[in-house]
């Protein structure tokens, strides 16, 4: 019996060892998936943020726009300018986009996404909005409103270099109507819309 028990003793010790050699690299793996770029202001071409608690890293899009993130600076309806700024994520095999538009950009500051938009809010008059896309099955697509809102800082906004910094969160509703929500928090971005 004793023999038996020393037996067990000995693999438990064993196990324990390696399971403590492996702990800091388990730690290490979960602070790696959540880390987001640090906030710049250099035109670093970065735009992240958290989903639902997760991290969100801009790295490119697919089909015709396979571009990282792209940015639009200009008349949909004048007297006013509009800010466009889409940054697109294929993680796992699905495809996301988060959008952020804007009226009348011209000097660092908060905008407020409030307004209740309507359906499709890039074909209509064009108001201050966040949505987040994904390419499942069904309706994809979440939008901020008066109910689910957000803000958008920019903390730089040079038009001659053409770099575009700022700091950003919003909550948006599915719009099938299921009430589903997301929610977005700790966003940044630094863009460079040079080219």
């Amino acid at each position: 019996m004793l023999v038996i028990f020393s037996y067990y003793s000995s693999l438990t010790c064993l196990f324990m060892k390696a399971l403590l050699k492996f702990v800091p690299f388990l730690f290490l793996l979960i602070a790696c998936e959540d880390k987001l770029p640090k906030p710049t202001q250099s035109g670093s071409n970065t735009f992240a943020c958290k989903l639902n608690g997760k991290a969100w890293i801009a790295d490119r899009g697919t089909g015709f726009n396979t571009r990282k993130f792209s940015v639009w600076y200009g008349y949909v309806n004048p007297p006013n300018k509009q800010l466009f700024i889409s940054a697109n994520r294929i993680a796992e095999g699905e495809h996301s986009t988060i959008q952020l538009a804007l009226e009348d950009v011209k000097v660092r500051g908060t905008h407020y996404f409030s307004f209740d938009t309507g359906p499709a809010p890039d074909q209509m008059r064009f108001q201050d909005h966040a949505m987040y896309r994904e390419s499942k099955p069904g309706n994809g697509r979440y939008i901020t409103s008066s109910r689910n809102t957000g803000f958008v800082t920019f903390t730089k906004v040079d038009t001659v270099n053409r770099i575009i910094a700022g700091v950003f969160e919003f909550t948006a509703e599915n719009l099938d109507g299921s009430g589903q929500t997301v929610r977005i928090t700790d966003g940044r971005f630094d863009l460079d819309y040079s080219n």
